[in-house]
């Protein structure tokens, strides 16, 4: 290989695809969703920060539920909001060494997610739900927990 042919930084590629897949996933693809309602109306229907109200509903709903759509928003809802946030997890500490204790990784996961929801809410491009934070975390968690098995 030539000198002057840069490596590819997989990590970093990986990180800027994750992103820029995590931004159509959690707004674009909701930007033509019409808004019923005043601005302040969306934004107070859009918030629950009661722990584990929605994950409660969504479980009964997958467990107890015949309708084939709830079932399956249910399952979407509950193993998507962690699956999502597992690349998070694991390609922070990969990319940015400073962020390699579990501390500073789970840290700047939060203060990531937290982000999401606000833009989310502001924007009406979504909810501000403590529920999907609390299964985003998780899912950061869960990668973190693969990138130290990847790294023994």
């Amino acid at each position: 290989m030539s000198s002057s042919v840069k490596r590819i930084n997989l990590p970093k590629v990986a990180l800027i695809i994750y992103v820029l897949v995590m931004a159509w996933l959690l707004f674009g693809q909701r930007m033509d969703e019409p808004i019923v309602g005043s601005y302040w109306e969306n934004i107070r229907s859009s918030i629950n920060f009661t722990p584990f109200q929605t994950i409660e509903y969504f479980y009964r709903s997958l467990m107890h539920s015949t309708d084939d759509y709830l079932v399956k928003r249910s399952a979407v809802n509950l193993i998507g909001n962690v699956v999502m946030f597992i690349p998070l997890g694991f390609l922070l500490p990969w990319v940015f060494p400073k962020l390699r204790s579990y501390l500073k990784s789970s840290a700047f996961s939060a203060l990531c997610i937290v982000m999401i929801e606000f833009v989310q809410l502001f924007t009406l491009l979504g909810g501000c739900d403590i529920d999907d934070f609390i299964l985003n975390m998780i899912g950061a968690l869960v990668g973190r927990l693969l990138f130290a098995l990847k790294s023994d």
